[in-house]
Order: C-alpha cells, then sequence, then structure tokens
C-alpha cells in the first residue's frame, strides 16, 4: 500500500509537472521571473546527474533483463526507476528554463541541448504511461528504449559542449591537420594567434556561444568586442579587454580563460600581448617585423623550417680537415647534414687551384662563397664539378661574363651572386641558360636596361635583383654596424664601424646623440673606450639619404670576482649560461629567448663571490630589462651581505628602488646600487623579484626579474 501510494504522488507530481513545462513553453518570450527562480536555475547543472543515472538505470534494466531475476521484477525495478527518473528529470528541465531565459540566448548549441532535454523529458514519461502496453510488443520496447539512451547521450553531450566547450565529449576522437607554413609565408594572426585563440578561448566564445556577448572567432567581431568594449585596441594593451582579462590574476572571477579550463602558457600570453603593442595587425608577415620586436622574436620561433634531406654520404672529417685553413673555412649546413658550406677569406691570399681541391669534397658542397675573391672568368671551371651546388656567391669578383658557361651544367642551382662584378655582354649568353635560378643579384655589374629586360623575360620564374636605379629617387643608406667584443668590458673596448659601401662616410657621437655629418666625428680608425660610453653612428653618401643611426653602449665593469655561484638556479626557460652570464661582458638583446638573459621568478637572484685579492668597490649595477607591457621588472629590493672576521654572513646594504610608472619607456637600463666598500674578500647579492604594481593589468602577481650582467667598478 505504501509503494502504491508513493507512486500515486509521483504520477501526479509528473503530470502537473508536464503542464508546468508547457506553460513556461507557450510563455517564454514574455515570461519575467523573479530573482529567487534565477537561483533555481543556477541548479540546473547541479540536479541533472541525479536523473541521468536513474534513467540509464532503467533503460539497462529495460533493455537487459538478465540484469534481473523474472520478468516481472524488471517490470517492477524498471518502471519504478522510471518514474523517480521522469520526475527528477522534469525539475530539471524546469530549472534548465529558467537558466535559459535569464541567459535570453538562442545559439544553435543552447537550442539543441534544450530541446533534446525536453525530448528525453516526454519520451520518458510516454514510456513510463506505456510500459504495460509495451510487454507485449518487445520489439518497439526495445528500439523505444534505446532511443531514449541515444537522447540521454545527446542531451549530455550538448549541455558539455555549453559549459566545457564545443565537442567537449567527443574531441579527443577528432584529429586537427596543422597547418604547416614555412616562415616566410607565416602571418602573425592567422599562424600565432589565431590557433591560441581558438585553442583556448572560441570554446566560450564565438558563434554558437558568446560569452559576455563577446566573440573571438573572426577579426570584425575581435575589434568590436563585447559588452564591456573591444578585445582589441590595436597597440593600446591597456585598452585591450583581452590583455586585461588574461593578465588578471588567476584567482580573480574576471581572468580568462576561467580557473576551470586550460589556461594560456606563459609563452602564449607574452604573444597575445606583444601582438597587441606592435599594433595588432591582422594580416602582417612576421618577417614584416623588425628584428628586435619581440613580437618577431617569440613569434618566429614557432617556425622553424624543414631541413632539406640529401641523398649523398657525407664527406670524411679528415678531408673536410685538410681542406680548412686561416684562408678558406669548410663546414656543415646543420647538423647531420651531408651537405657542406665553403667560404673564402682574405683576397690577397686566394689561388685559382685551391677551387680545384673541392674535388675531394665536390659531391657535398652545396654553398661556395667567393665574395671579394679576384675570381676571374677561366678559374671557374672546377666550380662545374660541384654537381649539387646550389648557392654561389661571386660579389665584387674580376668576372666579366665568359666563364659564366661552365655553370650552365649545374643542375642544382637556385641563388646566384654577382653584385659589384664589371660584368659585360659575354655574360648574357650563359646567364640566360641558368633556368634553375630563383635567385639572381646583378647590382652594380654594368649590365645595361636592355640586357637585364632580356633576362627578366627569359628567367620568368627568377627574382633579378639589380639594387639601385637612378629615376630621381633618393634612397636611404642601410644603416652601419658595430664591431666589437664585449658590450661590459674590464680594461678596454675596442669598437669598428662598418658599412658595406665602401664609399659612404660614417660620423659618429659618444654621448648617446644623434650624429650628423656636420658637427660629429668622421670615422677613420678603430675606437677605443675606457670608461661608460653611448655610440651612436650614421651613414652619408652622396646621391643617398643618411642612413638611420644605430648604436650601443658600453659599459666598464673592471672588477670580476674570481670565484662566485648561484644560491638559487634561473628559471629553466631563462637560463643563459647559469652564473657566468652575470660577469661574461655580453650585452642581452630584448628577446625572451636570448640565451644572455637570466631569468628569476620566484626564486631571488643570489649570487655569492669571491676574490682572491681584496676588492675596494666604489659602484654596483644590476643591467635588467623593462618591460611595462609584460611582467619584466626591475627588483623590489637588493641586499648587498659582506662576511666579519670569522666569515660569518652580516647584512652591509638594503635598497629599495623606485618602481617605474605606467608611462616610462621599456629598455635596457642599469639600476645603480647605492654601496661601496673596502678590502672586501667575499660578498653576496640577493635581488627580488617586484610585485606587479597596481596600474599593471596583471597587479598583485610577482613579476620577473631579467638580468644580463652585473656590473663593479
Amino acid at each position: 500500500m505504501h509503494a502504491q501510494k508513493t507512486k500515486s504522488i509521483l504520477e501526479n507530481i509528473l503530470l502537473a509537472s508536464h503542464v508546468f513545462v508547457i506553460v513556461l513553453l507557450l510563455a517564454e518570450s514574455r515570461l519575467v521571473i523573479p530573482a529567487w527562480l534565477h537561483v533555481v536555475g543556477r541548479l540546473h547543472p547541479m540536479l541533472l546527474h541525479f536523473p541521468i543515472v536513474l534513467l540509464l538505470l532503467a533503460v539497462a534494466i529495460l533493455l537487459f533483463p538478465q540484469l534481473v531475476r523474472s520478468n516481472k521484477d524488471q517490470q517492477y525495478y524498471g518502471t519504478y526507476l522510471l518514474l523517480w527518473g521522469c520526475v527528477l528529470t522534469a525539475y530539471t528541465v524546469i530549472a534548465g528554463l529558467f537558466l535559459s531565459l535569464e541567459n535570453a540566448g538562442s545559439s544553435s548549441l543552447l537550442q539543441n541541448h534544450k530541446w533534446t532535454g525536453l525530448g528525453l523529458f516526454w519520451l520518458s514519461s510516454a514510456l513510463y504511461v506505456f510500459s504495460d502496453k509495451l510487454v507485449l510488443r518487445p520489439a518497439l520496447k526495445t528500439v523505444t528504449v534505446a532511443f531514449m539512451g541515444v537522447l540521454i547521450i545527446a542531451t549530455g553531450h550538448f549541455g558539455a559542449s555549453l559549459t566545457h566547450g564545443e565537442n567537449f565529449i567527443t574531441g579527443p576522437l577528432q584529429t586537427n591537420e596543422v597547418q604547416l607554413v614555412s616562415l616566410e609565408e607565416a602571418e602573425v594572426f592567422e599562424h600565432v594567434i589565431q590557433p591560441i585563440l581558438e585553442n583556448k578561448c572560441l570554446s566560450c566564445h564565438k558563434a554558437s556561444k558568446q560569452k559576455g556577448d563577446l566573440r573571438l572567432d573572426e577579426v570584425e567581431h575581435i575589434l568590436k568586442g563585447g559588452e564591456s568594449g573591444p578585445a582589441v585596441v590595436p597597440g593600446d594593451v591597456e585598452k585591450s579587454l583581452l590583455a586585461h582579462h588574461i593578465l588578471l590574476p588567476l584567482e580573480e572571477e574576471g581572468h580568462m580563460p576561467p580557473k576551470s579550463k586550460t589556461q594560456l602558457t606563459e609563452e602564449e600570453t607574452e604573444l597575445i600581448i606583444s601582438w597587441i603593442a606592435s599594433g595588432g595587425d591582422f594580416n602582417k608577415k612576421v618577417l614584416a617585423y623588425e628584428p628586435e620586436a619581440p613580437i618577431f622574436q617569440l613569434a618566429s620561433q614557432r617556425f622553424e623550417d624543414i631541413p632539406k634531406t640529401y641523398t649523398f654520404k657525407p664527406a670524411s672529417p679528415d678531408k673536410i680537415s685538410s681542406l680548412n685553413s686561416f684562408y678558406r673555412k669548410v663546414a656543415p649546413l646543420g647538423g647531420g647534414s651531408p651537405a657542406l658550406s665553403v667560404s673564402y677569406f682574405g683576397r690577397q691570399n686566394f689561388a685559382a687551384k685551391s677551387l680545384e681541391e673541392l674535388q675531394l669534397i665536390g659531391e657535398q658542397v652545396v654553398e661556395l662563397n667567393l665574395n671579394h675573391m679576384p675570381v676571374k672568368d677561366e678559374v671557374l671551371a672546377p666550380i662545374a664539378k660541384l654537381p649539387h651546388l646550389e648557392k654561389l656567391y661571386l660579389n665584387f669578383s674580376d668576372l666579366r661574363g665568359e666563364g659564366l658557361q661552365h655553370l650552365t651544367s649545374l643542375q642544382h642551382l637556385s641563388t646566384l651572386s654577382l653584385s659589384g662584378s664589371p660584368l659585360n655582354e659575354t655574360a648574357l649568353p650563359p646567364l640566360l641558360e641558368l633556368k634553375t635560378l630563383k635567385e639572381l643579384y646583378l647590382w652594380n655589374t654594368g649590365l645595361d636596361d636592355g640586357q637585364i629586360s632580356d633576362l627578366q623575360k627569359a628567367l620568368p620564374n627568377t627574382l633579378i635583383e639589380t639594387g639601385f636605379a637612378d629615376d630621381g629617387t633618393i634612397y636611404q643608406l642601410n644603416p652601419p654596424t658595430l664591431k666589437f667584443d664585449r658590450a661590459f668590458f674590464k680594461d678596454q673596448a675596442k669598437v669598428e664601424i662598418l658599412h658595406p659601401i665602401q664609399s659612404t662616410a660614417i660620423y659618429y657621437t659618444l654621448d648617446g646623440s644623434t650624429p650628423d655629418s656636420i658637427h660629429s666625428v668622421l670615422y677613420k680608425e678603430p675606437i677605443f673606450l675606457d670608461s661608460k660610453i653611448t655610440i651612436k653612428a650614421k651613414a652619408f653618401a652622396e646621391g643617398w639619404l643618411g642612413s638611420a643611426d644605430t648604436g650601443a653602449e658600453f659599459i666598464k665593469s673592471s672588477i670580476r670576482p674570481d670565484k662566485y655561484h648561484l644560491n638559487f638556479p634561473p628559471s629553466d626557460r631563462y637560463k643563459g649560461d647559469l652564473v657566468n652570464s652575470l660577469f661574461d661582458g655580453k650585452k642581452g638583446k630584448p628577446d625572451v629567448w636570448d640565451l644572455a638573459w637570466l631569468g628569476f621568478n620566484p626564486t631571488d637572484l643570489d649570487v655569492e663571490m669571491e676574490f682572491n685579492d681584496a676588492q675596494d668597490i666604489k659602484e654596483i649595477q644590476l643591467s635588467y630589462w623593462y618591460q611595462g607591457g609584460s611582467w619584466l621588472f626591475p627588483p623590489a629590493e637588493v641586499e648587498i651581505w659582506t662576511t666579519d672576521d670569522g666569515g660569518k654572513w652580516e647584512l652591509a646594504h638594503q635598497f629599495r628602488p623606485t618602481m617605474p610608472d605606467k608611462d616610462e619607456a621599456s629598455g635596457l637600463k642599469l639600476l645603480p646600487i647605492p654601496f661601496s666598500a673596502n678590502g672586501i674578500q667575499k660578498m653576496r647579492l640577493v635581488a627580488k623579484p617586484a610585485i606587479l604594481p597596481r596600474w599593471h593589468g596583471a597587479a598583485g602577481q610577482q613579476g620577473w626579474l631579467m638580468i644580463d650582467e652585473l656590473v663593479m667598478n
């Protein structure tokens, strides 16, 4: 009697639930519900698990009678579990409808989940009502129960996709084709940023699901943004909400992706931030950025050209060694490759017979550099015996052109550079036959416009670079280069300033100011430095615009410890040459992959130093990298420790640098530490990473301390 009464109550509740669900569906577009019912709606994810279990048990018992002792038990337990499952499903459906009213969403994914859930509710109820009749029709009963099982899985799949991202359940079964592109073809957004968004963001921000009314699946929607504003403001990290949310601490509610989902890696975060800071261009190629730009440094690492494989056997090490000398260098193209590159040095040391000696490794030579060598036409014959030669550089040679006929038999020659060589009309016939060329450089060779035009017609698939043409346009010189061993030097530094065009005049300054051709010093010979100086140089030539300036800072570091070690290791990602990076004289570049940097987070820079002879230290400086848009900051605190007579460490000085404000320019900087002492035998320096300031997008998180040198004088 008690069981029968409970069954009757449940049946009445189920009937009332069906009526209520139909009312909700009919009034859905006009219904306004109170806040407390929204709370009921948000219980939907908590309520759904129990009815799913009951329905699945009912399905199992009704489909597989062997699970119970008799047909009578099957009907009793199967229908009783089905009734409880229907009632609890009713409340889950009602809560889900309340939740959908709160979100006011109409995405296809939400609609699929809604209607499969309703279908499951109605089908399971119908199965319960007609279960007695279906006993007599076992085939129809089996089909109905099996279809209910399919609906349970489909409803769960759509619900999981709403909560955890589309295709959450079936994701492991799917294979994603990865588009492989070369560095030359790679675009920053399409091939670097977009894949990050697809993997970490689109589960919540796409056409079928738009949390915060934000879509990140198309450029126009990224720029439009969501209910709080634009996701990306090109060039402005602070106003870009995408940057703001990914930089928030993980514990904060607004951090994206949510704490329950897979997080961005540090590299992915830096890529997005540096992309926005660099202009947030959606069509720009990786190679279009300056090599020093952080976005180039980060993005270019993702594209490694697949090394070319060669079928020929490697040359013996003894043969390679016998050909190496002070005027000729033979080296493999890469680790494990049998292909060899040969370069010549010193014009006065070149001998024509040295090309014949290359027959020892003739099969393996794929690159030959004879730039600035006195190569004449008659000595090119041995080059024809290098069957796999791909790149040949003959810039500023003594060639007239007739000898180029020896190159026509080279079936793999793709690059030929003859710039600065005094070619004449005899060069044209053999050049016209070089159909395999992809690149031909003929700048300043003496060939006239008509001959160049003939070449362009005969070699339509060849890039022919002729350099400067006097059409009235004034071109800018490329900047000179500074040649030196160390930016941090102990006693003296030698600096040479070079330019590939020898006719240029190079002017320089030693105070960091921009040089000009009137007030600055004309470079004639190497510069020797014995103190801290910033050199800037520009190139000038008649008929050209002056180059952009180039420069470098040189810092004297006259005291270096004889013994030193780190008490805590740096980060695995930024470990440079370990403790040696602090004293190797190498200045880091603004590049997170540069091996000059030691990165510390969360550990401190803690270095102990010992001097064989007691030192009088008047100046200590830390060379660090500051990048406000990222997480690279100066130390929050620096401690200097020295030893007493008993060898015990004592705190000698404590210094708290002023944290940079929001507008301070990023760059490589020196932090002076106000400390001086005499007779130092042992010293310990501790620098602690800073907590990011309030104005930073990730305020409260611990920043990175990036150090490339410890300077002492």
